[in-house]
This record gives C-alpha cells, structure tokens and sequence, in this order.
C-alpha cells in the first residue's frame, strides 16, 4: 500500500509533484501553504488531499513528506518539526532544493526519519504543463534508505534518477547555473553584440539561435571534443586574428570572456587531433596577444 504524502510548500515545484503522486495512486494528506486560500488552490489542483497551514498537522498525518519551500525556509522548517512530538521513525521526508542537501533535514534524521533529497534538473515555470518527470534527469542523495525509495518512486513518474555524493550538492546546483542560467547570459552578450550589424536583440536571436541549436544538437550526439568546429579548431589564425579587430569594439569584459573560452577550444581541438600541437601553441600565442 502507498503512504500517505504531505506537501509543505505547495507553490509550483510541490503542486506539479503532489499532483503527479496522486495520479500514481499515492494518498494525499495535508497540503501546507501560506495562507489556506492557497492551500485550497493547491488541494484543487493536486486533486486531494486537505488544505491546511499547519505543517506539524500536515507532516504528523504522512508517510511520505515533501518539503518544497524556499532554501532558506528548509533547515528552519526540519528544526521545528523535530520539535513538534511527532514520531519520525519509518517516515521519508525529502526537500526538492537543487543547491541544498540532506544535510539540512539532519534535526529530522536525528529524530529517526529517513531524510533525502530529490532535486528534477528542470525548470517549473506552469506545473499546469506537467504530467509527469517526462524523462526529466532527477538529482537523488541522502538516507540510502530513502534514496532507494525516491529512486523507485522518480522512475514510476517518468523520471531518470541520479544518484550523487551528498557533499558534492553545491557542486552539482553549479555547473547546472553554469550550462544554464550562464548560457543565457552568455547569448544576451552575443545579442547585445549584434547591435554593432545595426541588429535589434530580437533580430539577433533570429540570426543566431538556429546555429546554437545545432551545436547544442551536435554536443548532445557526439560530445564536446567531436562537436567543436570553427577557426580554432581548424587551426585558422588569420580568422582568429580578424576576430581580435572585431573584438577592439566590444566591451572588455567580452573580450577578456572570449580569451578564456578560446583557449579551452584549443584544448579541445587537442584532443580531437584537429590541430597539431605547434599550431596549438602558436593559436594560445595570438589568443594571449589579443585585446
């Protein structure tokens, strides 16, 4: 039988996961929002379950709790249900931050739950457009225990768990800001470069994403040694040398950024064998010269 589920924190991560364990038959107990207008809203949308404010009531009622709150609500929130009578042995509790671990529901692992958490490496921005992990990789650590259960319980929701080192959490939150939310402001640089063909951003993003999604296309299928192409990886010093003008217009933080991506694509063009290594050493030369 499917333990009962609390969601403490029902905004848009916890409504699309409360929602998505009710479809798979798990019962719903508690749903804890702010204020119970919201709660109700959650209930609705989850599709059971009973709106309340109280997360002691909420997380005293299930076998299964879902901590979806703000970081900084998190350690706080484990401090005080740890303090509020409630026998904790045999129950899962799991937070869905991406940057946090375990770590901070230790006041709960003390008191004999088995603590988690369960981070989906996606952006929630409608849980309206959830149904389910839909192949959505799912950062896992914790209570192996626990890591066992969400483990299981990520698959039968369409996810790909994986399972990472508890101390490594932060590291893992930051290379996916780093691929992601860094990405864009690395296009908004391109974008607002484009200015000097007499582009509007719009009109760049026209030009140029297409090509970002190919290479993005190519480093899915054949990783990013094999998907480098361009004047680096031919070797193509004039081109290079040309860039270097092109970039005396630009901000000096642009420049000192394409210096630094430049250089890992030599590297790159290493080790694809694109390149010897002198005509390497004399590309890291003009590179290290530039503005």
């Amino acid at each position: 039988m499917k333990p009962t589920f609390a969601v403490l924190g029902a905004g848009r991560t916890g409504r699309a996961l409360g929602r998505m364990l009710h479809r798979q038959g798990f019962l719903a107990g508690g749903i804890v929002c702010r204020t119970m207008s919201s709660a109700r809203q959650a209930v609705a949308f989850i599709g059971g379950g009973t709106a309340t404010t109280s997360v002691a009531d909420a997380a005293g009622g299930a076998g299964l709790v879902l901590i979806a709150t703000p970081d900084r609500v998190i350690a706080p929130l484990a401090r005080q249900l740890a303090g509020a009578g409630i026998a904790w042995k045999n129950r899962t509790v799991f937070h869905t931050s991406g940057a946090l671990s375990s770590a901070a529901l230790e006041p709960l692992a003390g008191r004999g739950a088995m603590v988690a958490s369960l981070h989906p490496l996606a952006s929630i921005p409608d849980p309206r457009a959830v149904s389910d992990l839909q192949g959505i990789p799912c950062a896992v650590e914790g209570d192996p225990r626990a890591v066992r259960a969400l483990r299981r319980l990520t698959v039968s929701l369409g996810g790909a768990p994986i399972t990472i080192p508890r101390q490594a959490k932060a590291l893992y939150h930051f290379i996916a800001c780093l691929l992601s939310n860094d990405l864009v402001a690395f296009l908004d640089y391109g974008f607002d470069a484009a200015r000097g063909l007499g582009l509007t951003r719009r009109q760049a993003g026209r030009l140029y994403m297409p090509l970002v999604r190919g290479t993005l296309a190519n480093v899915d299928r054949l990783g990013t040694v094999k998907a480098l192409t361009g004047p680096v990886s031919r070797g193509d010093r004039e081109t290079l040398r040309l860039h270097g003008e092109a970039l005396r217009t630009l901000a000096p933080e642009i420049r000192r950024l394409h210096r630094i991506l430049a250089l890992r694509s030599v590297d790159l063009a290493l080790q694809a064998k694109t390149i010897a290594p002198e005509t390497a050493a004399d590309l890291v030369r003009l590179l290290r010269s530039l503005p």
